[in-house]
């Protein structure tokens, strides 16, 4: 069971940049019906990797690896999660965009982005990939024992 819980959690993890990078590729160019399609799949498929890391990892810490006051007393580890959390708030800006062009596309209709928008999606694609770095540093920072507290 543990080598499926860590499984999962890295094949989400996988998934998850994978999704984001693809995100950052497509915005890159200019917005056709076909790319709103994909874009509104991969930020759908980026928010189910997102929810399948955060259940994995919780199996993990709780049950399985290290135990819970292994992680809990870990600063590299709280830092992830701490990144985790805000790249996670970040990529709220950009579903809410692509979910607002749900009714546009129905109509068979290409959506519109203002140049703000267009901006600032690609400013936080950006620094939601630039924070996967710093998760995965933290990551072998705590799977290595550096941070650790206790």
């Amino acid at each position: 069971m543990n080598m499926l819980v860590a499984f999962l959690h890295h094949l989400a993890a996988f998934t998850l940049v994978s999704a984001l990078v693809a995100e950052a590729v497509l915005i890159a160019q200019p917005v056709t019906m076909s790319s709103a399609r994909t874009l509104r799949f991969l930020d759908a498929l980026y928010g189910m990797s997102a929810v399948l890391i955060v259940a994995m990892g919780v199996l993990r810490v709780i049950y399985f690896e290290k135990g819970s006051d292994y992680y809990l007393h870990n600063h590299a580890f709280l830092f992830k999660m701490a990144v985790f959390a805000v790249v996670g708030l970040m990529s709220i800006y950009p579903t809410v965009v692509f979910l607002r062009w749900g009714k546009t596309i129905k109509q068979n209709q290409t959506p519109t982005l203002t140049a703000s928008e267009l901006k600032n999606i690609r400013r936080i694609l950006t620094l939601e990939l630039c924070g996967i770095i710093l998760i995965i540093l933290n990551a072998v920072l705590m799977a290595k024992g550096v941070g650790f507290s206790g």
